[in-house]
């Protein structure tokens, strides 16, 4: 695995999503340009380990990748979340926190990613103040996101569930293992299989 300076396409591309949170300066984009980096990992590595301090967080350019929790009963790993393209990866707690992260998390295919480190973010952090405002506006979009799928999981039937979130798992059919979808989804690989079949082929 080689590490290098972020390319301008990758930078771009960041910034695009970036601004969808907020306008940025000219001076925030270019200080944050000099502390980015971009990598590739190849597919089923373990970028993260539970119990582990992350000391860096990505923005997914290109690949699947998926957070792995540990049932604190059985000891079985269950898959809670996937990213995708222009997803950005964290855990919380984790990154931002300092604290050990609870998940482990997993490439699922060969990715490309954009990466700050700690480090680097807490500089930006203490030098510009759009670097929290941004910050806080993406976890918490991501807060409503992960809040909303556990409500849909506790109040949604399996059917529900599906339809409603059709088009995500029709990107996920194929690319990884349906025993992965289903522990995302709160069900079983048989169950998941059944609705996939039952509504395959709708318009």
């Amino acid at each position: 695995m080689s590490i290098h300076p972020i390319s301008d396409e990758a930078f771009n591309i960041l910034i695009e999503v970036l601004e969808r949170f907020m306008k940025l300066s000219y001076k925030f984009k270019l200080e944050l340009k000099h502390v980015l980096f971009e990598t590739t990992y190849n597919k089923r590595v373990r970028i993260l380990s539970a119990k582990s301090q992350q000391d860096i967080a990505w923005f997914l350019l290109v690949g699947l990748s998926r957070e792995i929790r540990i049932h604190t009963e059985t000891f079985e790993e269950n898959t809670v979340w996937f990213w995708f393209a222009k997803d950005f990866i964290y855990t919380t707690p984790g990154f931002f926190s300092r604290e050990p992260s609870e998940s482990t998390i997993e490439v699922l295919e060969d990715c490309k990613v954009v990466l700050i480190r700690y480090d680097d973010w807490a500089v930006m952090k203490n030098t510009f103040p759009e670097t929290e405002i941004i910050t806080e506006k993406i976890r918490s979009e991501y807060d409503k996101m992960r809040s909303l799928h556990a409500d849909d999981i506790k109040n949604l039937s399996t059917d529900e569930l599906y339809l409603k979130l059709e088009k995500t798992l029709n990107v996920l059919f194929g690319r990884t293992q349906l025993r992965f979808i289903a522990e995302y989804l709160g069900m079983s690989a048989d169950t998941l299989g059944r609705l996939r079949k039952k509504y395959s082929g709708r318009r």
